[in-house]
Formats: C-alpha cells, structure tokens, sequence
C-alpha cells in the first residue's frame, strides 16, 4: 500500500490531476465519575485523495484511508472509481461511496467530529464495489446502485447483491450551499442461512433499510434531522434511529453546533437504547485548520451515562 500512496503522489506530480488530503486528529478526557483511564491524543482519518478528469465525460478517482482501530500504518483502498456522465446519466463503475447517508452527511456537516447516525449506528458501508446510475429531474435528484453489499474493506462472499435507492429533493450539499432538502433512501439485500435443525437446509433471508430525512440552510444557520430504520429478517434484529443536528455560523471564524441521535435495538426482545448528544464551537483560525472543543454526553436506558471532553482537529490541503 506505500507503493499505491507513491504512485498517486507520483501521478498527480506529472499529471493534469489534483491531490489532496484531510486528517482527523483529536484528544479525549473522561469527565465521568467511573471514568476509565482512555484519555489521550487519537488518529481517526488519512484521506488522501488523486481526482483527474480525463475527457468532458470521463473523470476517475483514488482515495485511501487509515485502520485507526488497529495500527495507523495499515492503508486501505476507499475509493476507486471511473464515472462516465453518458446519454442517459452518469454512470459510476468500481469501489465508490455509497447513496445512503451522503446527504446527511453533508447537512450534518462535521464527519471529523463524528459519524452521521447510519454510519455510527453501522446500517450501511459508507462505500462498496458496484455499479452507480445517478442523474437529476428538475429539483429531484435520483440514484440508484447495484454492489456487493460486503463494503469495502471485504470480498464478496455469496451470490446476492444490494440494491440502494435514494430520491432527494432540493439542494443535497447544504454544508456548502443555503437551501433545503427532503430525501428518501432505501435499501435491500437478500443473503443465504444455513438452517441449524434441519440438515443442509438453506433460506433465503432479507434485510431492509429505510431512511426519511430532511434539511435546511440560510444566513448560516443550518439545522437537520432523519428517522432511520433497519430490520433483518434472519436474526429478527430491528434498529432505529431519529436524530437532529443544528449549526450557526456567528462569524466568519466563529461556529456553534448541536447534535442528538435516539438509537434502539430489538432483537429477540433483548433491546438496547442509548441517547447521544454533543455541544460544541468550531474555530478556523486558518484555511485548511479547524478546532472544536466539544461535550459528549451519553446516556443508556440502563445503566451510568458518560461525559466527555474533546478537542478535535481537521487538516485539510
């Protein structure tokens, strides 16, 4: 993989191709009574990206990430892909982002702080290895995507594939733009089980997600909020989510955020419910430098709920 990142440096040195690239970088102190001692400074992402457009029609991209979970050394491939804006829409081949948070995302607006509610909640790969087919009616923007439904950090281990949808209506990327949104994803996977009371028995499970969500922005205020429901048949496990988030820009450097989420789970009647929420203040002293000191509440159904302080960063070039 250091072999990739060298080719990409590389190739965007002696090519019409742009490079860049992001970090996230933080440092967490326990502020709870029963606190164990985690605290420290943290790594959570290397993006480094190579976009180069090669035709009017033709534009392909690489972007490789970090493994923070295990040791910040391991480089994994994120993006790999060729998108064609043919006669009939834009086509996307290879290993992509996926269309089912995308928009949220970018209404949440601050991934270097934390997940948007599916990708914390882990209802869908962020990306996978597929075919895109993605176009724009008037206001309504439309996507559909036909991948592996293993993500992109594994190979395809079965036959069936996962069908994404997702129609939006409005401005989709309303951390850049005012404007507002209100959007619908939907996705289905089936996948095989092994039946363990009858001998070679095999069924065909499915699982299911559906995502409401919608947003707002103007004047620099920006305010979100989505209800996310997941069930899978075979192991009778159902998830949901409602979450909201608001930002407000006070000055140019200067902005406040909140954000709160109400995860649930039920499986088999044994269910878990957790209420997240963070408070915080964006400072950019510098293009391409930003720190947020912010408080992390969480709070179980059952159980002590915890408070954290961090002080995250984002670097960008």
């Amino acid at each position: 993989m250091k072999k990739l990142l060298l080719s990409l440096l590389l190739t965007a040195i002696y090519t019409q191709g742009t490079f860049s690239g992001v970090t996230y970088f933080d440092y967490t102190y326990d502020l709870s009574e029963d606190a164990i001692n985690d605290d420290g400074f943290g790594l959570k992402r290397v993006y480094f990206t190579y976009q180069e457009t090669l035709s009017e029609n033709i534009s392909y991209k690489f972007q490789t990430d970090i493994d923070y979970k295990s040791s910040p050394i391991n480089v994994y491939l994120k993006n790999a892909k060729l998108d064609w804006k043919s006669p009939i829409g834009k086509l996307t081949f290879g290993m992509q982002g996926m269309n089912i948070f995308n928009v949220t995302e970018k209404t949440w607006g601050f991934r270097f702080l934390q997940k948007s509610a599916m990708d914390k909640y882990k209802f869908s790969s962020s990306a996978d290895i597929g075919i895109g087919y993605s176009g724009k009616f008037n206001n309504l923007n439309y996507s559909l995507m036909f991948t592996n439904g293993s993500g992109y950090k594994e190979t395809e281990n079965d036959e069936h594939k996962k069908t994404s949808i997702q129609l939006v209506y409005g401005e989709k990327k309303l951390v850049k733009n005012d404007g507002f949104n209100i959007g619908l994803s939907f996705a289905f996977e089936p996948y095989d089980e092994e039946q363990e009371d009858e001998e070679s028995a095999i069924i065909t499970n499915n699982t299911m997600l559906l995502s409401l969500y919608s947003g707002y922005a103007k004047n620099g205020l920006r305010v979100g909020g989505e209800f996310d429901r997941y069930r899978d048949d075979g192991s009778n496990l159902t998830k949901q989510i409602i979450a909201a988030y608001i930002s407000y820009q006070f000055t140019e450097k200067l902005q406040g955020l909140f954000y709160i989420d109400n995860y649930e789970s039920d499986k088999y009647n044994d269910g878990d419910v957790n209420t997240d929420m963070i408070i915080g203040l964006n400072y950019k002293p510098e293009k391409g430098l930003t720190m947020t000191p912010n408080i992390r509440i969480s709070t179980p159904e059952e159980g002590d709920s915890t408070t954290m302080f961090m002080l995250n960063f984002e670097f960008k070039f």
